[in-house]
């Protein structure tokens, strides 16, 4: 069974005085990379590009949730639908 949502009181998501929460996440290389190169490019320091990231994560999940398609369109307007994982 997945895990619930965490919460306040979830093992390890304990904030602080601020109410934020300090993670450790291991990434292979290549993401490290990856993720360098994509806060880099935007001015973004390593807490935002997280947020970010998971922000958009929510989005697309919440969209899905709704029954709708995530799709990009091409400067041509072809239209080309994405499929999450």
């Amino acid at each position: 069974m997945p895990p619930g949502p965490a919460t306040d009181t979830s093992p390890g998501l304990k904030p602080g005085k601020n109410r934020f929460v300090r993670l450790s996440v291991n990434l292979s290389f290549e993401t490290a990379e990856i993720f360098k190169t994509l806060i880099e490019r935007k001015g973004l320091s390593i807490s935002e590009g997280i947020r970010r990231a998971i922000a958009v994560w929510k989005f697309l999940e919440d969209e899905e949730a709704l029954g709708n398609q995530i799709a990009v369109v091409e400067p041509d307007e072809t239209v080309r639908k994405v499929v999450l994982l």
